[in-house]
């Protein structure tokens, strides 16, 4: 019994259990060790990578903290307002709403930009653009992708926000042209920066997307009407959204211009254009030289220039018929022809080649030079016997190549010079043509030739190489008009401080011009004068209105169209092209002048015909809505 209870082997169950817990104890308490010590080593280390992170590379990780978290956004300047003489504003900037990309949060720009463009088409249409802003923005800056979005386009992005974590919405302002085409070629327009333009500017002074002034006055006066952009440092969250301003510096406003220019007047000188395919006309204010109108035909919209362009919308705007964004008033050159033989009258009675008194013949012809030649004027019979004012009166060229050949090229050109004919007149706009003044020296460096006797005879009736711009003979004729003063022509009036609304006015620039001191100017007004009111005057048919002016007509021939220029063509524009451009000079009122006018119209056959009727209309507008 006894042997049974013991079993196999004589050992007791008891026995066995007790063994066989205190061996599996033993393993487990071996392992145990082997687990503590392997938390130990880990919570070593743990301690020491926390020690490291938290202590030794602390300031490393709160600037990389903070970068995610603080951002420092540029606050643009708001840009100088453009005014008329009379207070009316004529640009201004309006709220609008720009698309803005941090470059920092791009992992794949080339998806990015898929996306945006099947989101917004004019993404895609401006896709170009756009990867050449990206390219040539600091990487640290926001760049600018679109601006001047629609409601509509704010609405597709903010609705899509998730899919575009880099890009953000941004309020900004933009330039708006309230009398768009009326003003282009005076106010100019804005677009993107160059790099030559960071060279001449301050780049300091642009932030992201801004916009820099191209043409005009925006151009002209840059630095004036940029202001200094501020600073905003936000506190964001995960998303870019802002949770806080930290600090704020204010950014100071670009200066205001107030113009010389009469908004009303402007207005009259365009619709007096606008008949005309290209023309220019200048009104000036005879005593200062304030540009009181200036226009050209044909304009643009500034306006379209708002948002940025497509290169296919840039290249039709420049392969446009008739060059819109040529400024003709200032850029155009052309012979100035008959207006400027009271100039050369003038010249003639200082040299002492002719007198009050004295007479010229003209039978319709002149010959000069050792081949005789022939040079015809305007009237085939010739006007046979003429005073000097009578010539000037009936614009005789025959009396002009007489008086001309006489007198010899220095002293003719010495005269233009005065008068600032072919030179720049220094007015505040950019990219004034300089037109030409030729004489011997100027042949010499351009051809190597000797000046020949029968240039000087066309250059005594305005034609050959001489070249001038409507400006250039607007301020002529205020020199004619104020007793003899050159007036440097000029837009701004006065540049206004925004904060303090000081204004600093333009100081007014004369100079006495020795041609017109020695009491001959009287008899040059006087025959202007008759040129419109005379029976026999070229302007006689202007004559007639409420306010009496002084004139004179030109006809510029105009230089024959080459063979591939005439084969591209049709009839009509061929027949047009080949027309005279018509030219007038005027001053009112007679007594007491105040304004003066310069019209060309280019291919308009007589100057008394379109351009002078042009400067009729202009100078009776002008009086009758000022009431004098």
């Amino acid at each position: 019994m006894n042997k049974e209870k013991r079993g196999i082997g004589g050992h007791s169950p008891g026995t066995e259990d007790l063994s066989a817990r205190r061996a599996r104890f033993a393993k487990f308490e071996h392992r145990t060790r082997w687990m503590g010590l392997i938390l130990l080593v880990l919570s070593v280390a743990l301690v020491g990578q926390l020690f490291y992170l938290q202590i030794e590379q602390f300031l490393h990780y709160r600037t990389l903290s903070d970068k995610n978290r603080i951002t420092v956004r540029p606050v643009p300047a708001p840009r100088g307002l453009i005014y008329d003489r009379d207070g009316t504003l004529l640009v201004q900037n309006e709220p609008s709403f720009a698309l803005e990309l941090n470059p920092d949060r791009v992992e794949d720009q080339e998806r990015l930009l898929d996306r945006l463009g099947e989101a917004l088409p004019v993404a895609a249409a401006r896709r170009e653009a756009i990867e050449k802003r990206i390219r040539e923005s600091p990487p640290y800056q926001p760049v600018t992708l679109l601006e001047a979005l629609s409601s509509d386009q704010v609405a597709i992005i903010a609705a899509r926000r998730h899919r575009f974590p880099a890009i953000r919405i941004q309020a900004q302002s933009r330039r708006h042209y309230r009398h768009g085409s009326t003003t282009a070629h005076i106010l100019g327009y804005l677009g993107e920066p160059s790099l030559a333009d960071f060279r001449r500017f301050d780049p300091d002074r642009y932030t992201s997307g801004a916009r820099i002034g191209q043409i005009g006055l925006e151009r002209q006066y840059e630095k004036a009407l940029q202001g200094r952009p501020g600073h905003r440092e936000v506190e964001t969250d995960a998303f870019g959204r802002v949770v806080r301003t930290l600090d704020e510096q204010a950014p100071e406003p670009g200066m205001n211009l107030v113009l010389t220019v009469d908004l009303e007047l402007q207005e009259l000188v365009n619709r007096a254009l606008s008949n005309y395919t290209e023309a220019s006309a200048v009104v000036l204010n005879v005593r200062t030289g304030g540009v009181l109108a200036m226009a050209s035909q044909p304009s643009f919209n500034p306006n379209r220039f708002i948002g940025g362009m497509t290169s296919r919308d840039w290249q039709e705007l420049q392969d446009a018929p008739h060059e819109p964004l040529l400024n003709r008033a200032v850029q155009g050159k052309y012979p100035p022809a008959s207006t400027i033989k009271p100039i050369l009258a003038l010249a003639g009675l200082g040299e002492g080649t002719v007198t009050p008194d004295s007479t010229l013949q003209c039978d319709g012809t002149f010959q000069v030079g050792k081949d005789d030649h022939t040079f015809h004027c305007w009237k085939e019979r010739g006007h046979g016997e003429l005073t000097l004012t009578q010539a000037v009166v009936q614009s005789c060229d025959v009396f002009f190549y007489r008086l001309g050949h006489q007198m010899g090229i220095q002293p003719i050109h010495q005269a233009y010079d005065q008068f600032g004919l072919g030179r720049q007149t220094g007015i505040d706009l950019p990219r004034e043509a300089e037109g030409l003044n030729p004489g011997p020296d100027w042949k010499l460096r351009r051809n190597g030739e000797s000046w020949y006797p029968g240039e000087t005879v066309m250059t005594s009736i305005g034609q050959g190489y001489m070249q001038v711009t409507p400006l250039q003979l607007g301020m002529a004729a205020a020199a004619i008009a104020n007793g003899g003063f050159r007036v440097t022509p000029h837009l701004v009036r006065a540049v206004e401080e925004p904060e303090s609304d000081d204004l600093r006015y333009r100081q007014l620039e004369q100079d006495p011009l020795p041609l017109a001191q020695d009491g001959n100017l009287g008899l040059v007004q006087d025959a202007m004068r008759r040129v419109v009111s005379s029976i026999r005057g070229t302007a006689h048919r202007l004559a007639g209105g409420s306010i009496p002016f002084a004139g004179k007509t030109g006809t510029a021939q105009v230089v024959a169209i080459d063979r591939e220029e005439e084969e591209e063509l049709d009839p009509e524009e061929k027949e047009r092209r080949i027309r005279d451009h018509s030219l007038f000079i005027a001053y009112a009122p007679v007594q007491d002048p105040r304004i003066a006018v310069a019209v060309v119209i280019e291919h308009g056959i007589s100057g008394a015909k379109a351009a002078g009727t042009t400067a009729r209309r202009i100078i009776n507008g002008y009086f009758q809505r000022r009431g004098s």
